[in-house]
């Protein structure tokens, strides 16, 4: 049975879709079963981080409205999991039902061991019924006081509904130092452990704009091994750098 995690957040523009795509290439390749699903119905865009497009498939929002089931919506991507897409036309958001989420997911979340679900920004009822549909929430924020203030309703919200969280992501950190507040602020304010940073680099433009998961297209990037690095963390598993010889052999002079 898998593990339904909700990356999540309260203001939009973190990385959350960014954190899926990358985090489900990597699980992916550590031999899980995963299943990413873009519950962002009213600014679906997971296909586009992916290089799959949306159009001319079944979507997240044929199943909302009852028109398929879900398995008939359900893809595998060229990097090994499988992907629910959202639909990118404004008719897609006809008589779609968000209530009907939880159920879609839990039809076959037998069949995975993670999945993932990119939740819309906000606590509307789109960004509701994907955490509600969750068995846990990743929180994603920025290194900013607005944002970490906006991620506390969050963390409210998921307390006052019993809703655990696996910890925090820091995103777009800057010169290996927070901007305007430390990681120890981030985790008194939020009361919840922060998991990884993310640096903000141009590799993660790029790989945006080239439609590929950062951690595939540039892994020895820092923002690539922060990603691996988190989902090592989730899973639980040690994370081992693959140095490459001339990494091993600085390091082994540095003991000397």
């Amino acid at each position: 049975m898998a593990r339904v995690i909700c990356v999540a957040s309260v203001k939009g523009g973190v990385g959350k879709t960014t954190t899926v795509s990358n985090l489900s290439s990597i699980m992916s390749k550590m031999g899980y079963k995963v299943l990413a699903v873009d519950a962002n119905i009213t600014g679906a865009n997971l296909g586009l981080h992916l290089g799959t497009s949306s159009r001319n498939i079944l979507t997240i929002h044929d199943v909302l409205k009852g028109s398929v089931d879900i398995t008939e919506a359900i893809y595998k991507h060229d990097l090994g999991f499988h992907v629910l897409l959202g639909g990118i036309y404004l008719n897609d958001l006809d008589n779609v039902k968000l209530g009907m989420l939880k159920q879609k997911i839990d039809s076959v979340k037998k069949e995975y061991d993670l999945v993932l679900i990119d939740c819309a920004a906000g606590l509307g009822d789109e960004a509701l019924n994907a955490i509600k549909a969750s068995d846990e929430l990743l929180l994603v924020t920025t290194p900013d006081l607005p944002s970490v203030a906006d991620a506390y309703k969050l963390v409210e919200y998921a307390e006052n509904n019993w809703i655990p969280i696996s910890g925090i992501v820091v995103n777009k950190e800057e010169n290996q130092k927070f901007k305007d507040i430390t990681v120890n602020d981030v985790e008194e304010i939020l009361g919840k452990k922060v998991l990884e940073i993310i640096p903000k680099e141009k590799f993660v433009e790029y790989s945006i704009n080239l439609k590929k998961p950062v951690a595939n297209l540039y892994p020895k990037s820092r923002s690539g091994e922060s990603f691996r690095k988190l989902a090592h963390t989730l899973i639980g598993k040690e994370y081992y750098r693959n140095e490459s010889f001339l990494e091993k052999l600085l390091s082994f002079f540095k003991k000397y």
